[in-house]
């Protein structure tokens, strides 16, 4: 472990921003967890440039050697992992291992199948033998376990040693010599370090939306959702529209609360979601909710939030009229963004990212053989904030090959 001294700076080849599941795939592999194939080869040394340039997308490549098309999405891991030595890499993380994950609804579900949410270093199906589980890999995962699986993985892979949480990132700049420098705050000491190669995986809600309104401050309100439980009383407001408010909503509801939902979109949008996410429980949930027309559950589309007052009253506009509601306690969910203002001295370029019903995240613009930063050498995107990367792990996670291997590629070049 580092000596964590007021002032003192830390140098390190690799520096991961993040110990989610996009920052924990690239630790593991400069950990020294290679990948290989049936013949031995490291993978890790295939010249990615060439399959780009031969019309062949690295990330896919990677991601069916992971998941094989015929097996998709259960089927047999095509790597053979093997150690090697390790590059001098840390991860500094607001969270413990899992990231984000830390942070979500106690009972909340993934919207896939586990088998899609693993990393590949160590499989769901090892994690089960080790550890006397019994996780179906054909069927969504929860939080309490898939956290506990990204912990014992960055255990089984002696990850922890190099994983410093509890550090919000305040400033990253890069200096002429081309190092990176990066400042976090630490139990309230500002910490320095530098770094060669910085792999940016802060993920997708790394500074949390704001409504920017009068009264967003007061007590009764909430900017993020756990459980029933801590929010007695009656009456509850949810502003949102996405999948965790639909979540809070629909659970709040369950637990036998009167549901105020306010959301910007259209209604015909929200029953598109909810009718194409069927395979999901609490989505059958809400198809059974909103065809009982249930009294209970109040929902106005196409409607934004005006104020709150400190009575606990919400001014709102609905059908072009400003109404007034008044609740218990309010919870808004309306997601967050990636922390690019950490950034914002580099003049990176960006591409917008869209899924099949509105507008996601802002993606770094990157090299598709490397995803190193177009604009920044030796800056690399993490998980689905790379240009080319699907919404989801099994989406992200073969990228974390493309970085570690970019980046042993180099410093092996550079010794």
């Amino acid at each position: 472990m580092n000596n964590y001294k007021d002032k003192t700076l830390s140098h390190h080849e690799v520096i991961i921003l993040g110990a989610g599941p996009a920052g924990l795939g690239v630790a593991a592999s400069l950990e020294g967890w290679h990948p290989y194939d049936n013949n031995g080869k490291n993978l890790l040394n295939i010249n990615t440039k060439n399959l780009s340039d031969n019309g062949v997308r690295p990330i896919a490549h990677f991601r069916e050697l992971h998941h094989p098309k015929d097996n998709t999405p259960y089927g047999s891991n095509k790597f053979n992992f093997k150690k090697n030595k390790r590059v001098d890499w840390i991860i500094l993380s607001d969270d413990a291992p899992g990231g984000l994950w830390n942070n979500v609804p106690e009972n909340q579900l993934t919207l896939g199948p586990a088998n899609w949410m693993e990393l590949s270093q160590y499989p769901i199906k090892q994690y089960n033998y080790d550890n006397k589980t019994d996780i179906n890999l054909k069927e969504i995962i929860n939080k309490k376990n898939l956290l506990s699986y990204y912990q014992k993985f960055s255990e089984k892979l002696k990850l922890n040693d190099y994983i410093h949480s509890n550090h919000k990132i305040i400033s990253i700049q890069k200096k002429q010599n081309g190092e990176f420098i990066i400042y976090s705050k630490f139990r309230n000491l500002k910490k320095e370090f530098s770094c060669r190669y910085l792999v940016f995986a802060l993920g997708p809600k790394s500074i949390k939306r704001q409504l920017g309104v009068t009264g967003e401050n007061f007590d009764y309100i909430n900017n993020s959702y756990t459980k029933p439980e801590d929010f007695p009383g009656k009456n509850i407001t949810i502003i949102g529209g996405g999948r965790s408010s639909d979540w809070a909503a629909q659970e709040l509801f369950d637990s036998g609360k009167k549901i105020t939902y306010i959301m910007r979109q259209k209604e015909k949008n929200h029953l598109r979601l909810i009718r194409e996410s069927q395979f999901l429980d609490y989505y059958k949930r809400w198809h059974e909710i909103i065809s009982n027309k249930e009294k209970n559950m109040t929902i106005l589309y196409e409607s934004k939030v005006i104020r709150f007052s400190k009575n606990n009253q919400i001014t709102y506009e609905n059908n072009f009229k400003n109404q007034t509601t008044k609740s218990d306690h309010v919870i808004i969910e309306i997601g967050g963004l990636p922390n690019y203002d950490l950034l914002k001295n580099l003049n990176l370029e960006f591409h917008e990212k869209y899924d099949n019903y509105r507008f996601q995240l802002l993606q770094m613009k990157v090299h598709q053989h490397s995803l190193e930063s177009i604009n920044v050498s030796n800056l690399y995107a993490g998980g689905y904030l790379a240009q080319g990367t699907g919404l989801s792990v099994i989406g992200f996670h073969a990228g974390s090959f493309l970085i570690s291997g970019d980046i042993i590629k180099k410093i092996h070049k550079n010794n």
